[in-house]
């Protein structure tokens, strides 16, 4: 079974990776927020930064790209290729409004005859690259499961990495292990399951019934506490010395990429959004963080948090 770290946008950028990768273990592939290509080809200085291989030495990442228009993904693919780049995800997933109403990500499930030539035109122009695809398992509803099943084995899909939920469920709701069955049982692409992935009592609980997978993706769970596979695959437990490393580690990139300390402070509270459920009695503390000013706060209320001592129960 591999593990692979799920891309979160504004999180998980190569400063969060390397950081990450240097004090966590058994991570096999750390997917990159995803690449937006437009019409003009050029990327943002925030994706050239984070697919640069000089910024993700020593670390197995893969690319990721979210689009429509199939000659935009084909041109982005060969910039990629060019970088060394040989194997690529394509994002059918993607449930955020702002996405969806472009009809990309997992909206694009919602119109199988487009997303076949979508696929095909790719495919074809892309021989010898590796190509993986993200995805839900429908958009509105199920009732294209099986279709979307048969269009998927058309092609020699390098990996298919499902979350079953629907798009417009977002993350609500209960995961729908019922239609994850039909993908497991007809897929032909080696398989990987994504979703509500948060303890190793579920980790163990996804293993155990679908003991065929080819891995298993975290996002949240593992934003939440980025110890877990760690945990799951060595038996050693967090300590507060250890997470004092990685934090402090991820606020030291962030300083030498990041202009201006505001933002700094932006992305530490955007994380601690997830990580103080790692806590006992996290409440007051996480408060102190979130109406933190400037980084002198931040560092009295993380030495609030820090005293609170980690809580290592399987319980979210």
């Amino acid at each position: 079974m591999k593990y692979y770290f799920a891309p979160m946008e504004g999180i998980t950028n190569y400063v969060y990776r390397n950081s990450h990768n240097a004090i966590y273990k058994g991570i096999d592939q750390y997917y990159m927020p995803f690449i937006a290509p437009h019409h003009h080809h050029h990327l943002k200085t925030r994706e050239s930064s984070d697919i640069n291989p000089a910024n993700n030495q020593n670390i197995d990442v893969m690319p990721q790209i979210l689009s429509k228009n199939a000659e935009d993904v084909i041109y982005t693919l060969r910039q990629l290729m060019e970088l060394g780049y040989g194997e690529v995800n394509l994002n059918l997933g993607c449930p955020s409004p702002t996405v969806t109403k472009k009809n990309k990500g997992s909206a694009m499930l919602d119109d199988l005859d487009n997303l076949d030539v979508y696929l095909d035109t790719i495919f074809m122009a892309s021989p010898g690259l590796k190509i993986s695809l993200k995805t839900r398992i429908g958009y509105q509803d199920t009732s294209k499961l099986d279709a979307l099943i048969s269009l998927y084995n058309k092609y020699p899909i390098d990996k298919l990495i499902v979350h079953p939920r629907t798009g417009i469920q977002m993350y609500k709701g209960s995961v729908d292990l019922a239609a994850f069955d039909a993908f497991y049982k007809d897929i032909k692409a080696p398989l990987v399951y994504n979703g509500d992935i948060k303890t190793i009592a579920d980790i163990k609980a996804i293993e155990q019934k679908y003991p065929k997978l080819e891995g298993m993706m975290l996002g949240r769970g593992l934003i939440a506490r980025p110890y877990l596979i760690d945990e799951y695959t060595t038996g050693q437990k967090e300590t507060l010395e250890r997470f004092e490393r990685f934090i402090k580690s991820l606020e030291a990139g962030l300083r030498e990429t990041l202009k201006y300390d505001k933002d700094v402070l932006f992305k530490l509270k955007e994380l601690w959004a997830h990580m103080y459920i790692m806590f006992d009695h996290s409440k007051k503390p996480l408060k102190h963080l979130r109406k933190a000013q400037n980084l002198e706060d931040y560092h009295k209320a993380l030495d609030e948090m820090l005293e609170c001592g980690i809580n290592n129960s399987e319980e979210i």
